[in-house]
């Protein structure tokens, strides 16, 4: 069926795997012996020989090797895995290269790994991410070339063969050959899987435009496009893919992904390591204000935020300080009220000496550098005082123990004489302190004070926000900020790259954060300006990320892959300006509007239809508050034990249907705090939670509670544009109308 030589270049890879398995494997063994053995012998000679300095310098040369022997040991389990993996399926691709100037064809088989041969010393398979591999996904048949990175070398010549295949389990199911980047057959058998409970991996159908963003050389892109273009999976590649290209100087250690929300974090969960590296640290900033933030009080979270931008009034209190807290001039004002803080000085006294005046520490204090916090000037300051404190005393002991021994009518030591010394310093040590450095809610509570007056927003409000014993999200953030801009908290120079996704939805404030805490830092920044859905905290334009990242290479992706042709359609109505090419021609069912009295009995007879066919069927709402009371009702007549618990209305439903979805789906999950995952199953959610994510069948009820109906026409299109563009296969929207 099979050319002879695939199938004999399968046999050939297949079995240096095993080689190489077997080879490690008896090496693990040896190492794990040698290890135990190690620290027997470590831990006996250091009961018996640490007589002194010498013989604990030899117990940590000896304890170093154990640590060599037990790092070689861990490296070779991770290789055994790796190649396990690749008997599944040792590689994807294959293309048939000649460079320019030489004669011979090399045959390159690409996977998710490479495989090299020690004996022949050559590359059975080449990883994905090897410079030679992006011929694959940036050609087809013809005239190619690529960029050896670093030397910025061009490598040109002609791709004769270009060919796909199809491994499971270590058997060749079907290969094919095509001439263009990647072969159309492949890309929509994969998309028309159904979805997981995590994110999959893409490197068998990254298509051009993808390409180009994961490898780009820029150290900082922006990567922005539709709803389903993959920017997710293109930023997840990319952090492989640097993490690959730059291993002598990048580790996953000094990465970070910041996520949309927790339910996203658990989504993406593992897909690094399966690209072949360690797993990368998640963060989502409540995340990182509850680790470093100074104020240690409780606050409420961002999705508190959002249901209150959701369902009160834009005339509200709260929503018109938040309009102002999170804007450029707001925190401009604020950044220049910090800077300029500068706090009263006084003549540093001892009794009825000046040990150094008034002025002279505020010469110390005023700023030097750009760079300047209040905690580095006023350390100057402290430090400054400090020196004069010592340096008095050393020249005056014999009259500040006069002066102690007549006020206590007492001899006192010189020890004792110290302690007194001290304890006079420390009180005016203290309160420079509490002058030189503000708490972070003193200085915040002052400038709003300060730009209420000049705005005229409620001032009272402002006070009441700062005396609350759990504070709100935004002003939680705005503290934080203050710790950073006074050098409380200090910068983190470890973190050399992050992933931000849904970047649209981070404020100008969150943005400020992260460039301020990780100033070493080059960014993925992932976006998509249509799902901006909060005018007071979202970017809602592609120019203020490139403002706020200058330096970052601008990469536009085009093509939306994830949801079917006709659902695609669908949502682009609730666009303003949608593009008619942006969809890839995956064809499926057409969006369904049922117009019903009884949305529950709807639901029910949407999962009876849908006969087990799916994995993940989301069951979307715009506000949290919602989703909880719609789960509550649905939770009612919902099947349990092959009967609805009571009686739904629904006159399709059959008592088979019942047995069915109960057995496949036994619980219908309600997504609405910060602690949920996302998993397989029936989830209903608020819709914040949904950023990110993909469902294959997306129900989305009527808005109809009174909060709800606060929502304005534009933010209304947004809600809907992100509902259906999570559906990968079918759409189904509920209303009730006479």
């Amino acid at each position: 069926m099979f050319e002879k030589a695939e199938i004999t270049k399968l046999s050939t890879v297949k079995e240096n795997i095993l080689s190489q398995i077997t080879i490690l494997g008896e090496g693990l063994s040896k190492h794990r012996t040698d290890v135990l053995e190690a620290r027997k012998e470590m831990w006996r000679e250091a009961r018996i020989v640490i007589r002194d300095f010498d013989d604990v310098a030899d117990l940590s040369i000896f304890a170093e090797e154990v640590a060599r022997n037990e790092n070689q040991y861990a490296e070779s389990s991770k290789q055994i895995v790796k190649l396990k993996k690749m008997l599944n399926e040792p590689y994807f691709a294959r293309i048939d290269f000649t460079e320019e100037g030489y004669e011979p064809i090399e045959q390159i088989y690409i996977g998710r790994y490479s495989l090299f041969d020690d004996e022949t010393k050559t590359f059975h398979i080449y990883d994905w991410r090897a410079p030679i591999s992006s011929l694959y996904y940036d050609y087809g048949v013809g005239a190619a070339s690529f960029i050896v990175p670093g030397t910025g070398a061009t490598i040109a010549g002609e791709i004769t063969l270009k060919r796909q295949y199809e491994i499971v389990k270590g058997e060749l199911l079907y290969l094919f050959d095509n001439d263009i980047a990647i072969d159309d057959e492949i890309l929509r058998r994969e998309l028309s899987k159904t979805a997981d409970a995590h994110i999959k991996t893409i490197v068998n159908t990254i298509q051009t435009e993808q390409n180009k963003a994961i490898r780009a050389e820029a150290h900082t892109v922006l990567v922005h496009g539709p709803a389903g273009s993959g920017k997710t999976s293109v930023g997840l590649h990319r952090l492989a893919y640097l993490l690959y290209r730059d291993r002598n100087s990048l580790s996953s250690s000094k990465v970070r992904i910041f996520s949309p929300s927790p339910v996203f974090t658990s989504y993406i969960a593992g897909i690094i390591p399966e690209l072949g590296e360690e797993d990368v640290q998640n963060l989502d900033f409540p995340e990182l204000l509850r680790e470093k933030a100074k104020d240690r009080r409780k606050f409420h979270g961002l999705y508190e935020q959002i249901d209150y931008l959701l369902t009160n009034p834009q005339n509200d209190a709260r929503n018109m300080w938040l309009t102002h807290k999170y804007s450029p001039d707001f925190l401009n004002q604020l950044e220049n009220y910090v800077a300029n803080y500068t706090p009263s000085f006084e003549d540093v006294m001892f009794n009825t000496d000046k040990l150094c005046t008034g002025n002279r520490l505020e010469q110390l204090y005023q700023d030097r550098t750009k760079s300047s916090t209040i905690k580095s000037k006023s350390d100057r300051v402290l430090s400054y005082v400090e020196r004069a404190y010592m340096e008095y005393l050393k020249a005056n002991q014999k009259s500040i123990t006069e002066l102690f021994n007549n006020i206590h009518d007492e001899n006192f030591s010189d020890h004792e004489i110290r302690i007194k010394f001290e304890e006079e310093k420390s009180i005016v040590m203290r309160d420079l302190v509490s002058r030189l450095r503000p708490r972070s809610a003193k200085l915040y509570e002052r400038f709003l004070r300060s730009y209420a007056t000049k705005t005229g927003l409620p001032r009272n409000f402002a006070k009441q926000c700062m005396n609350m014993e759990q504070l709100y999200y935004e002003d939680a953030l705005m503290l934080f900020f203050i710790d950073i801009l006074t050098g409380q908290i200090p910068q983190d120079k470890t973190v050399k790259h992050i992933l931000l996704d849904e970047a649209q939805d981070l404020s100008h404030l969150h943005h400020r954060i992260l460039n301020k805490l990780y100033i070493s830092s080059h960014f993925t920044v992932l976006a998509d300006a249509n799902q901006a859905l909060y005018k007071s905290i979202s970017l809602d334009s592609i120019q203020e990320l490139k403002t706020l990242y200058p330096t970052a290479k601008d990469i536009p992706l085009t093509k939306s892959y994830r949801s079917t042709y006709e659902i695609n359609t669908f949502a682009a109505q609730f666009l303003q300006n949608p593009n008619p090419d942006a969809s890839y021609t995956r064809h499926g069912d057409e969006p369904q509007v049922i117009n019903t009295p009884n949305q529950f009995a709807a639901v029910l007879d949407i999962l009876e239809a849908l006969q087990g066919e799916y994995n993940t069927i989301g069951i979307l709402l715009p506000t949290a508050g919602g989703a909880e009371s719609f789960h509550k009702q649905l939770k009612k007549v919902y099947p349990k034990g092959g009967k609805p618990l009571q009686e739904s209305g629904s006159a399709a439903f059959s008592p088979t249907g019942c047995s069915e979805i109960a057995k496949q789906f036994p619980s219908i999950k309600l997504i609405a705090n910060e602690d949920s995952e996302f998993s397989p199953g029936i989830m209903v959610m608020a819709v914040p939670f949904a950023k990110g994510l993909e469902f294959d069948v997306v129900i989305c009820p009527t808005m109809h509670s009174a909060s709800e109906k606060l929502i304005d026409e534009e933010l209304r299109n947004r809600l809907m544009y992100l509902i259906c563009t999570r559906a990968l296969h079918k759409l189904y929207l509920l209303h009730h109308s006479e």
